[in-house]
């Protein structure tokens, strides 16, 4: 496996985010939202599984592609493609992050545009 500069910058925003999550595990709710249905959050956990949970599915998926292409002789991945997906979890991560803060954010509104950007921006960079 091998890991490209843009790899080692997602990692570390992923952990970057982690980091901030745990300085704000202290004023944290008991129940950290994990999940949120057109009605509001309806999944939580522990504070400290909540600050982790995303960071690590981002690293582990970040190698997940370096990995796949490698065992299986298939294409490679984008370079680029682990930073932009690390960038967008990165994101969702400070939006609940600000919901569980208590700021009143709308996970919906910040987060399905930001989604739709991805998406295209994904079929750009794997389709060029």
């Amino acid at each position: 496996m091998r890991f490209t500069r843009y790899d080692y910058a997602g990692v570390a925003l992923l952990a970057l985010v982690a980091v901030v999550g745990v300085a704000l595990l202290p004023t944290l709710p008991d129940r950290f939202a994990v999940h949120f249905g057109t009605a509001g959050p309806d999944s939580f956990v522990a504070p400290l599984v909540g600050v982790l949970l995303l960071p690590a599915i981002g690293v582990g998926t970040v190698a997940f592609l370096r990995l796949v292409p490698e065992r299986t002789g298939t294409d490679d991945v984008p370079a680029s493609y682990g930073l932009l997906l690390s960038a967008f979890l990165a994101y969702v991560q400070g939006v609940v992050l600000a919901w569980n803060l208590g700021y009143g954010v709308d996970v919906t509104t910040a987060v399905l545009p930001v989604a739709a950007v991805f998406v295209v921006v994904s079929l750009a960079v794997n389709y060029r």
